[in-house]
């Protein structure tokens, strides 16, 4: 499993983590060691960039925690 997916599955898990998330997403996946080019994926929405990254082709995990960029 790659880290991206591995971020996305402890999301899932663990509602402190999803709460520091909510506040500050790009700080947290910082923090659990998301590279620049994972965390523009997930702040940018790219799809068919996540699902190169995660290995996930449908990338369930990122529907479910997206914080919907604001747009």
């Amino acid at each position: 499993m790659s880290a991206l997916s591995d971020f996305f599955t402890q999301l899932g898990q663990d509602a402190q983590l999803m709460q520091a998330y909510q506040l500050d997403p790009e700080a947290v996946m910082r923090a659990h060691g998301l590279s620049d080019e994972e965390i523009a994926a997930i702040m940018s929405g790219d799809m068919e960039k996540l699902k190169s990254l995660s290995g996930n082709d449908d990338c369930k995990a990122y529907l479910v925690i997206s914080h919907g960029n604001g747009e």
